[in-house]
């Protein structure tokens, strides 16, 4: 949907949290890509340092940058690994005082949300998509308890991993960049992340699926490049042929069309040997910007879907790889009811449908794994039932997901009004997917 007017221009956020930097990117309703927030008005610098430090003998705090530079001036105490600490939910010790861990991010994430206010005003924001490297249950709670702290004017607000804003950039990308495998290798001085993106054409819709896969080969000293010339030139040359190795093996596996080189690992322009290599019969593209741009577009996805995310179906780690439904009766025909969706991240998944059945108390739940495993019936028995006559049994039945292969069901008696109340019974299993 595109606004005539540009004061009535809307926009979503894509927010990269990072345990050492974080990214802002946005997209404009009237626009077709996405763009980044640079700290530096007319630079391309969009790394905002995920760091904290607070004044020495005033109550004072300083985030991203400025806080840096307050530290490296000796005028501040820092608080690193804010995501870690958040994360382990201990009080953080700053100079004498304790603080609530979750409340320094929240403190992060406010502060850094108000650089956007340089390029547009948060009224005008619709949505927010914060990604991270690792989505996993304990991040979510994190992430509930910094939303909602954060008390944002849109009700808008979602998550997903890294894994899933790259496949979400790709989304928006030729053709041509997606005939075959597509990889992104995310290097920080520390560790080398690649991802392996991969397209089944023989499904309908084209299931995309991504193995990560980590490298230590590359670490550098918190020091990062040596500033002597011979000892940068020896590092380079050493980081060079270990990651011509990796990508080696890694392309040597199947074929690739694209791969992107991301992270300030790669600033140092030290891949002489191995970029030789990786731009033979493939597009090599470079850049840091990638994970925040996909979860801007995901942003936009989730509120107007565009075509092209009803050709492709994403089955990460936090996905739901199953179909789950019922078979139920819809005017005497028999049909296929959905209950949940493969495809839905494993913590956003939910459904409540209310049903009437027979006297043979006995819920037949189908999974279809898009994986190719075989479909199943799960069988729910629910001792007890009331008998009443037919068409007077309601159930309300519950579906949620404690974790990415566990769906929790629930079946309330509901009773049929004033003629037969409800017995307050409720059944209860997990199932395995």
């Amino acid at each position: 949907m595109l606004f005539s007017n540009s004061d009535e221009k809307r926009f979503v956020l894509g927010y990269d949290l990072g345990d050492k930097v974080s990214q802002i990117s946005y997209l404009a309703s009237d626009a077709d890509m996405p763009e980044t927030l640079s700290v530096l008005a007319g630079a391309e610098l969009y790394n905002i340092p995920t760091v904290l430090c607070k004044r020495k003998n005033v109550n004072q705090w300083y985030f991203g940058k400025e806080a840096v530079r307050h530290i490296e001036d000796g005028d501040a105490t820092p608080v690193y690994d804010l995501l870690l600490a958040a994360r382990e939910g201990k009080p953080v010790k700053v100079l004498d005082a304790e603080y609530d861990p979750i409340a320094l991010l929240t403190l992060f994430i406010k502060r850094s949300l108000s650089l956007q206010s340089m390029e547009l005003s948060l009224d005008r924001v619709e949505a927010i998509m914060f990604t991270t490297k690792s989505l996993d249950h304990r991040m979510v709670q994190v992430l509930n308890a910094v939303t909602s702290a954060l008390e944002l004017k849109t009700q808008s607000i979602f998550y997903q991993s890294h894994e899933e804003s790259f496949y979400n950039y790709m989304l928006y990308q030729p053709d041509e960049l997606m005939h075959h495998c597509v990889i992104a290798c995310d290097y920080d001085l520390d560790t080398l992340g690649v991802y392996q993106m991969s397209l089944n054409h023989n499904t309908t819709p084209v299931v995309a699926t991504i193995d990560v896969s980590i490298f230590n080969e590359l670490k550098l000293g918190p020091e990062g490049f040596p500033k002597d010339a011979a000892l940068f030139h020896r590092t380079s040359e050493r980081l060079d042929d270990e990651f011509l190795n990796i990508m080696q093996k890694v392309c040597g596996e199947r074929i690739v069309s694209t791969i992107f080189l991301l992270g300030d690992g790669f600033k140092e322009k030290w891949t002489k040997r191995s970029l030789e290599f990786l731009c033979r019969t493939r597009r090599v593209f470079q850049g840091n910007n990638l994970f925040s741009k996909g979860a801007t577009i995901a942003a936009r996805e989730r509120l107007r879907p565009s075509e092209n995310s009803s050709r492709f179906v994403f089955l990460g780690e936090d996905k739901l790889k199953s179909n789950i439904g019922m078979n139920v009766l819809k005017c005497g025909t028999e049909c296929y009811h959905a209950l949940l969706d493969a495809g839905v991240n494993w913590y956003e998944a939910s459904s409540q449908t209310d049903i009437i059945i027979d006297q043979h108390g006995v819920l037949d739940i189908q999974i279809t794994p898009l994986t190719g495993k075989s479909p199943k019936i799960v069988q729910l028995f629910l001792d007890g039932l009331e008998k009443r006559p037919k068409g007077t049994t309601r159930l309300r039945l519950s579906l949620t997901m404690a974790s990415v292969n566990e769906v929790d069901i629930k079946v309330q008696d509901l009773g049929f009004g004033e003629l037969f109340p409800s017995s307050g019974k409720v059944w209860e299993q997990t199932v395995e997917l």
